[in-house]
């Protein structure tokens, strides 16, 4: 397959590793180079497909940020998700947002949950290999008592197994400091944070966005 033209960057690691915070930070930057930028997520095709029925049996939206309502259907969405990406051996959801990439008219198309390579053609596949992107993993950790980093552990089965996976695959290996303590856990304090936004900016000269 012929590799696409657009410029493509995913994003990998644990839940909370902060994948939005760097596609965040690094759109902004991008803007401030002159490049224009979309977010893509894999998951808004999966929680758009269950949105009618998690409204009609469960009176809730899938779109919630509550942690206690989006606990209720988390288990629910995990399996629906993986239902359909064994019936396509990973393929149903990169096929669903694949429709719409190629619409995408952004300079920079970024990809922010970047979650399985458990099939040939596997999302790490498509990001790498059919649209020629950069993979990049995020890891985040914060330190014990005695001055040692101590990293988020996965929060189920699935990520247990393929985060070590993507973390080999990626192009770009990131280990970053948990900053959500030191500002209260205001994200707009993080966007503006030098010590995010120096590796954010250093990852993009990396991939040769920019200079």
């Amino acid at each position: 397959m012929e590799k696409s033209k657009k410029e493509i960057i995913g994003v990998s690691g644990l839940a909370r590793s902060g994948k939005n915070l760097f596609a965040d930070v690094a759109t902004d930057i991008l803007k401030q180079n002159g490049k224009t930028t979309k977010c893509w997520a894999l998951a808004y095709y999966l929680k758009q497909d269950c949105e009618e029925f998690i409204k009609k049996n469960l009176g809730l939206s899938v779109w919630s940020e509550k942690n206690e309502e989006k606990n209720v259907f988390r288990d629910l969405l995990v399996w629906y998700g993986d239902a359909k990406r064994k019936m396509s051996e990973g393929r149903f959801w990169i096929d669903q947002i694949q429709k719409d990439l190629n619409e995408s008219t952004a300079d920079v198309n970024i990809v922010t949950d970047i979650r399985y390579t458990t099939y040939p053609k596997d999302e790490c596949y498509w990001i790498q290999k059919e649209m020629g992107g950069k993979l990049i993993h995020l890891a985040k950790y914060t330190f014990d008592k005695s001055g040692n980093k101590v990293f988020d552990l996965p929060p189920n089965k699935h990520e247990e197994h393929n985060d070590p996976i993507l973390q080999k695959c990626s192009d770009f290996n990131i280990e970053w400091l948990s900053v959500g303590l030191k500002y209260n856990g205001s994200y707009i304090a993080m966007l503006a944070d030098p010590y995010v936004r120096e590796i954010v900016t250093n990852t993009l000269v990396g991939c040769g966005l920019i200079k």
